[in-house]
């Protein structure tokens, strides 16, 4: 059997594209099954409760010798410890190309697209695959999702027709239904420093230096205010006890198109005096398309 997942921490569309990929891989003749590696998010519950399916299985198997399908990373430090003794058969992803390295060839599709979910779109296409509603449905919700409501830079022409044509095929007033995914997302309620730090992050490497990007999306600054400096102490405890070079928190306000960052580690120097010592962007809303570049710049130069 293939194991398709993605990332750790994952998000909506990694979780709602592995259930994708593993349907258009069964229909093309594989034996998949879809995964999620870690809790889902109430936003992807909320996903899947308008779809009417249940969440896949949480991946929780020693993946040594076994045949994985990734989507939605192609980043070696973004996946479980043992996928290094895993066979990797292929990947879907729209991000850059990582650090993962294959045993031998494999089959990999990657588009500059606003998610993994609109490039398994034109894979359903491709290979003739048949789209029904509740499909339709994950698929919406993680396009809506990982483009913040069309509203990220990461947005391509084509993400915006493929919302034109999955929501009559998903049965969905989408104005409506992208609201109430908006609200999903950024409902922090009653969740701890611990969780809120891991609900969204991923690890990186640049010019020597090792990271990991967290980012949560507000809908409000004030929602994180009374956690900020726990968090921050937070932060400073982990790096210290993981030996990473720094770790980054977006803040971001999806209303106003503002992230404020909470920086941590020996190397967090470095991107406080490349921005003068206030680290705020306007107009940031991508941790893909805007802050990686940002962060690779500062720690190459």
């Amino acid at each position: 059997m293939i194991h398709v997942f993605g990332h750790l921490s994952p998000d909506s569309d990694s979780i709602c594209s592995a259930v994708l990929a593993a349907h258009w891989l069964n229909a093309r003749g594989f034996d998949a099954q879809g995964f999620r590696p870690g809790d889902a998010s109430r936003e992807t519950r909320f996903i899947f409760e308008q779809a009417g399916l249940a969440l896949p299985p949480l991946l929780d198997k020693p993946l040594k010798e076994e045949s994985v399908y990734l989507v939605d990373f192609c980043e070696q430090e973004q996946g479980p410890a043992d996928l290094v003794d895993a066979r990797l058969v292929g990947l879907v992803d729209h991000h850059r190309m990582g650090t993962l390295q294959s045993r031998g060839p494999l089959e990999a599709w990657m588009m500059p697209l606003g998610s993994t979910a609109s490039v398994l779109f034109e894979l359903y296409q491709i290979h003739k695959v048949e789209l029904s509603q509740p499909l339709a449905v994950l698929m919406l919700g993680a396009l809506l999702s990982d483009t913040v409501g069309l509203k990220s830079p990461t947005t391509t022409a084509r993400d915006r027709e493929l919302v034109d044509l999955l929501g009559p095929i998903a049965g969905l007033d989408v104005e409506r239904f992208t609201a109430e995914l908006l609200v999903a997302k950024t409902d922090l309620a009653g969740m701890g420093v611990d969780a809120l730090l891991d609900k969204d992050v991923k690890s990186f490497e640049f010019g020597g230096k090792s990271l990991t990007v967290a980012q949560l999306e507000l809908a409000d600054f004030s929602q994180t205010e009374a956690v900020e400096a726990e968090m921050a102490s937070t932060l400073e405890a982990r790096v210290a006890a993981s030996g990473l070079d720094v770790a980054v928190l977006m803040l971001t306000n999806i209303r106003s198109e503002q992230t404020r960052l909470i920086v941590a580690g020996p190397a967090a120097t470095l991107l406080r005096d490349a921005k003068q010592g206030e680290l705020v962007f306007e107009n940031c809303l991508s941790r893909k398309k805007q802050m990686l570049p940002w962060l690779n710049q500062v720690f190459t130069a």
